[in-house]
């Protein structure tokens, strides 16, 4: 069923027939942007009637691309996939472009639902103005500004079915190297993604910029209260005064030329470097008014990394923002689970994680205390496994002095009260003592907790999050673990899958490789990507981590190969299958996936597709049926 037209569809229809008839187009009929996009293409000979093949580069040009582009996909990759899990990932293909048009990455949803779409976003394809006419990224390298591109607004009639969305990207010296892209099928509604499209390409240009070798990094806005907010412009400068790289924020606050390179910070301020400097760390504790020398007050302080950061407690107080938290997206069965728990967190329900050892139980208590509404206050940390068990009582609820031989002078406020107004994360709770289990119980029903030795009951009020890898309603059953405390703590429970049966597993590879690469990750070779797909994983993705540090350190040519990974990884196999164990379901999946398999000569991409399922899914299965020798 075709979407009824619009009083938009009516003002773009009669300004394509004005532009075809060669006469003035309204500005009330038609945005400048696109007015000025329409007389580009036409000037470059593109047909609106033109019937337009979307080819991608072939595999060697598209790899040649992606190199000299190493960079900025490493930084844009973990950004789009953060980005792509908070939209309705059904609806919508997020793409990264170079400043030439080509598509350098993509991801998306239901493929047969965006059909053209997603074909168009592929990587390789040109959506240049030159190639492509008028479109959301075509118009933003155009011009260098953000472009929403509706519906007809597009130049091909082949493509007046979709929306665009799309922002530049600068690299630190103002050169325009890509842009930011989001489609999807144009139904007359607001898109209502530019502002978290340009958050994320603003991130992008934060973290080329982190890679400059630069002592002094600064944070700048013309309102104090934002300085220390992603709105901030980033400034990278040398220990003798020059600007050597600033972010787009930044430059366009500051005056400061696109692509201009290096420049005297003297250029630009109306205090000298030195006094600057020195008033910056000085004023640690709040944004630095200067005036620059076109007039304009802005207000600066160092950047987190350029200021002392005060020592961190191992185990009890975590940083704000988890980076890790993105790989939480990843996994389409753990979104659903990630938004609810969130949605729980936020109404003051406790959570309970459940996983085995490195699935991420602690990165997703992180993430839920970030975006939680106790954020701004500590979180706090138990390990209830690691603590001897003589100790764990003082370290929850913390003792006064003299309360035992060995207490600290003046006493120790433990972990229920330094939680105060934060969050306490209780993880491993299954290992807690049954006579401790007890004591917590009644503390948390209270919210009140009394130190050893005392008689004065302090109030507190925190969020609470526990985790464990046992399976806590057994653990109950079998008297291990008080049912009156698992009701308790349980408001909202999430089952972290273990890596071996994630769905994602190659986006989260390639996610870990951007994330801990310093600069561009290495290319991971076919043979080391199988046999890391082949692995079991007992510790889950703390060991992948490890496993992928080794390959970063080890890498030669910005290639990780099979010898570059543990030995005990290049020696694995696929497990066989035990005959007699799968059901007659299972059996005939298998003879299916065998079948495909054989077809395709062991070709894996090709059996993927011809059995529409990821490669990643195709893996798994073969792992679990053991139908590949």
């Amino acid at each position: 069923m075709s979407r009824p037209e619009t009083d938009f569809d009516h003002r773009v229809q009669h300004a394509r027939r004005l532009m075809q008839e060669g006469r003035e187009i309204p500005p009330q009929l038609l945005a400048d942007r696109v007015r000025r996009s329409w007389s580009r293409s036409r000037e470059y000979g593109v047909s609106e009637s033109a019937r337009v093949v979307f080819d991608p580069l072939g595999r060697s040009a598209l790899r040649r691309l992606a190199d000299e582009h190493r960079a900025l996909l490493a930084h844009a990759e973990p950004e789009m996939l953060s980005l792509f899990g908070t939209l309705d990932a059904s609806s919508w293909v997020v793409a990264c472009l170079e400043a030439g048009g080509a598509v350098l990455k993509s991801c998306g949803g239901n493929t047969a639902e965006l059909g053209d779409i997603a074909t168009a976003l592929r990587p390789g394809v040109n959506l240049s103005e030159q190639v492509a006419g008028t479109n959301g990224p075509g118009c933003v390298l155009a011009e260098q500004r953000p472009a929403i591109i509706h519906g007809g607004e597009h130049f091909l009639e082949e493509i007046r079915g979709f929306t665009c969305v799309a922002v530049p990207i600068f690299h630190p010296s103002g050169r325009l190297i890509g842009a930011l892209n989001a489609s999807r099928r144009h139904d007359g509604r607001r898109a209502g993604i530019l502002e978290p499209l340009a958050l994320a390409a603003r991130a992008i240009e934060n973290r080329l910029l982190s890679e400059l070798a630069a002592p002094i990094r600064m944070r700048v806005h013309s309102t104090p209260e934002l300085v220390d907010s992603v709105m901030a412009g980033r400034l990278a400068c040398s220990a003798d005064g020059l600007i050597l790289g600033a972010s787009s924020c930044a430059r366009q606050l500051l005056g400061l030329e696109q692509d201009g390179g290096e420049i005297p910070a003297a250029a630009v301020f109306s205090t000298s470097f030195g006094e600057l400097v020195g008033l910056l760390r000085r004023g640690a504790d709040g944004p630095v008014t200067v005036r620059c020398n076109n007039g304009v007050q802005v207000h600066l302080r160092l950047d987190a990394e350029a200021r002392p950061r005060p020592a961190r407690r191992i185990g009890t107080e975590a940083t704000r923002g988890d980076q890790d938290a993105a790989r939480m997206r990843l996994d389409s069965r753990l979104q659903k689970d990630v938004r609810q728990a969130e949605r729980a967190f936020a109404h003051d329900l406790p959570v309970l994680i459940n996983g085995e050892t490195g699935t991420g139980k602690e990165v997703l208590a992180r993430h839920l205390h970030a975006s939680g509404p106790r954020r701004d206050g500590a979180f706090v940390a138990v390990n209830c496994s690691a603590i001897p068990v003589g100790l764990i009582e003082s370290e929850l609820f913390g003792y006064e002095d003299g309360a035992f031989t060995g207490a600290r002078r003046g006493g120790m406020a433990g972990k229920l009260e330094q939680a105060d107004g934060g969050t306490l994360f209780l993880d491993e709770i299954g290992d807690m003592p049954l006579e401790l289990q007890a004591r917590l119980l009644r503390v948390l029903q209270e919210r009140t907790v009394t130190r050893l030795g005392s008689t004065r009951a302090r109030a507190f009020d925190c969020s609470l999050i526990c985790a464990t890898h046992r399976d806590l309603s057994a653990h109950c059953a079998s008297g291990g673990f008080r049912e009156d405390l698992y009701y308790r703590i349980a408001g909202l429970r999430v089952d972290l899958p273990p890596l071996r049966e994630r769905e994602d597993f190659d986006e989260l590879v390639d996610h870990l490789l951007a994330t801990h690469a310093r600069g561009a990750p290495p290319r991971l070779a076919e043979r080391a990507r199988e046999a890391l797909r082949r692995h079991r994983w007992p510790g889950n993705i703390r060991e992948l981590q490890q496993v992928l540090r080794l390959g970063i350190a080890l890498a030669e040519h910005g290639r990780i190969d099979l010898d570059q990974l543990p030995a005990s990884l290049a020696t694995q196999a696929p497990p066989k299958r035990t005959p007699g164990t799968a059901t007659t379901l299972q059996s005939a999946e298998c003879d299916a996936v065998q079948a495909a398999y054989a077809r395709n000569r062991g070709n894996v991409s090709a059996t993927a597709r011809e059995l529409g399922i990821a490669r990643a899914t195709l893996y798994r299965k073969l792992r679990r049926y053991g139908c590949a020798d």
